[in-house]
């Protein structure tokens, strides 16, 4: 039985054009149910702005705590102890990058992983027009999964605020950002911890 082909408008029959994509390349472009995957670029810019929101909320509270009281150090300087006022600064600027780490963890935490359980989105995703789901069916991540993206991914860049630790979780927090480039599933680490991925809303 001959194959049947279509035939062009010049009359030259045409291949027949496969159903669906190959395998690979479907991974790369559609969930296993068929909804669009999100682009590296929505990702990045829906995180830049997330952590741009999250940032000036912990400034909020972390500008007035870092000029608080400036009489302690004035009066330090003017009575000519220098020595103790290096001391003090940087126990406070110490003390203060641990608040601030604490504070992004807080914050960062209940904004990403509730809005992530409830809605499916941030701010900066919704904007973007991406949103998260369960890798291979339609529904919402768990708080349990999006704990875990959380934890993966973002948790550690507000460890970056302290200097010990800065070089490891900035490392971490590029290689997981630029991990959906070259993956077949379009997945960052945290995706795949979390069995999501970050589709077109």
């Amino acid at each position: 039985m001959s194959e049947h082909r279509s035939v062009g408008h010049d009359g030259i029959p045409r291949a027949p054009e496969p159903l669906i994509h190959p395998l690979g390349e479907r991974d790369r472009s559609v969930t296993p149910d068929g909804v669009p995957l999100s682009g590296w670029w929505r990702r990045l810019f829906a995180c830049l702005l997330d952590a741009l929101l999250i940032g000036v909320a912990a400034s909020i509270v972390t500008v007035p705590l870092q000029i608080a009281r400036p009489d302690v150090w004035l009066g330090t300087v003017q009575s000519g102890r220098v020595l103790d006022m290096l001391v003090t600064l940087d126990a406070r600027l110490i003390v203060g990058q641990l608040v601030t780490a604490a504070l992004l963890l807080v914050i960062g935490g209940a904004y990403s992983i509730l809005m992530t359980s409830r809605l499916g989105w941030t701010l900066g995703k919704r904007a973007l027009g991406i949103r998260v789901r369960h890798r291979d069916r339609e529904r919402l991540p768990t708080l349990g999964e999006a704990a875990a993206r959380w934890a993966v991914a973002l948790a550690p860049g507000a460890l970056g605020q302290v200097p010990s630790v800065a070089g490891i979780t900035n490392l971490w927090t590029m290689v997981d950002g630029l991990w959906p480039i070259w993956d077949r599933r379009r997945q960052a680490i945290h995706d795949k911890v979390a069995r999501t991925n970050v589709v077109l809303a």
